[in-house]
């Protein structure tokens, strides 16, 4: 028997269910990418004032005050001078690693939003299953992820060899500086290269998460079946909902049947209508509709009004506008409050239940 193929959308239940999974759109690339990037700008423009801050430390740390202070040295004095440089250091770097931490987690967020996950971290023995593994090797993905990173490897060689050969002139010059000065040449150049590589990982990255987000939805797709499956799951067989329905709409039929024959006044269409009405004033503020219907429906409660001796009132409009404006339990509404009075005062008229008349 051949296998169904997945051709349908993922539903919103599956795509919840695996998102709880940690199965999301995502790309490593992205992240790293802007963390490079980030980081080196950092670097660059923070970078100075890291540098000033470590010389004037060192120059501290090696001033003839503190070596005379260190001229005996104990484990107590060591201990304050490891804990001193790394104070020193959490103050100089916190700036840095602040706002890498910040970009790493908003991109993150950006691609998948607010997601904890532990799934992914439960062992999963059927990933060291050699046959699938060898299955993987040789999988779609696998190639595309191979593709991508030579592209990468060639991409950024070739920067990096074109930015060098372009840089070799002033690297010969360097030969006629001092250190400093070389040291600020070279930092330069090598920072630059850093940002265009950045920058291309980054364009990269964007077309791997544009590609990851088309591979997930592909992955995520259902056949004809399971959508139906899930359908059932989650709303029940419909056979099993109609035939529910059927029963509840037979029994509302036989309460409201069994309503009529206390009702003091059917009115009708005559033919296509028929609503049923009941009055009590020490009771209702309003007259209620008991039942109502058409067609059918509409001669079946006729039909018991006769068997009930129901007096039957033959008023198109009103007819028309009770069916139209209220439901069987509702009361009749402000604007046909006229009309009803004056047919049941006619009824009670003929019929001689004044005690039942309060209006």
């Amino acid at each position: 028997m051949a296998t169904e193929e997945k051709t349908e959308p993922a539903t919103p239940r599956r795509k919840s269910e695996a998102r709880k999974k940690g199965q999301v759109a995502k790309s490593m690339e992205l992240s790293s990418s802007f963390i490079l990037l980030i980081g080196f700008s950092m670097i660059a423009l923070y970078g100075p004032r890291m540098f000033d801050a470590l010389g004037k430390y060192m120059k501290w740390m090696f001033s003839p005050t503190v070596l005379i202070g260190l001229s005996d040295l104990t484990l107590t004095n060591v201990g304050y001078i490891f804990l001193d440089m790394i104070v020193f250091c959490i103050k100089v770097l916190a700036p840095v690693v602040g706002v890498i931490a910040v970009v790493a987690v908003a991109v993150n967020y950006l691609q998948v939003g607010m997601l904890v996950s532990f799934e992914a971290i439960k062992p999963n023995f059927s990933k060291i299953d050699p046959i699938k593994g060898f299955s993987r090797f040789f999988s779609l993905r696998s190639f595309t992820e191979l593709v991508k990173s030579l592209a990468k490897i060639g991409i950024i060689g070739y920067i990096c060899f074109s930015s060098i050969r372009n840089a070799i002139p002033e690297f010969v010059q360097m030969q006629h500086m001092d250190i400093p000065q070389a040291m600020v040449l070279f930092a330069k150049t090598t920072m630059w290269l850093v940002f265009k590589i950045a920058l291309l990982l980054i364009f990269i990255a964007i077309l791997d998460y544009v590609y990851q987000k088309f591979d997930y939805e592909k992955s995520m797709r259902m056949t004809k079946q399971e959508v139906k499956d899930e359908y059932k799951q989650r709303e029940g067989d419909p056979l099993i909902r109609r035939r529910i329905r059927e029963r509840q709409r037979e029994i509302a039929m036989r309460r409201m049947m069994a309503a009529v024959p206390n009702a003091d006044v059917v009115i009708t269409n005559p033919v296509e209508l028929a609503i049923a009405l009941e009055y009590d004033a020490d009771e209702m503020h309003a007259p209620k509709i008991v039942a109502k219907g058409g067609g059918v429906v509409a001669e079946r409660i006729k039909q018991i009004a006769r068997d009930n001796k129901v007096p039957i009132i033959e008023d198109k409009p009103l007819a028309q506008s009770l069916f139209r404006l209220a439901d069987v339990g509702e009361f009749v509404p402000p604007q046909l409050f006229k009309a009803v009075a004056e047919i049941l005062a006619y009824v009670y008229r003929i019929s001689k239940k004044q005690h039942k008349f309060g209006i």
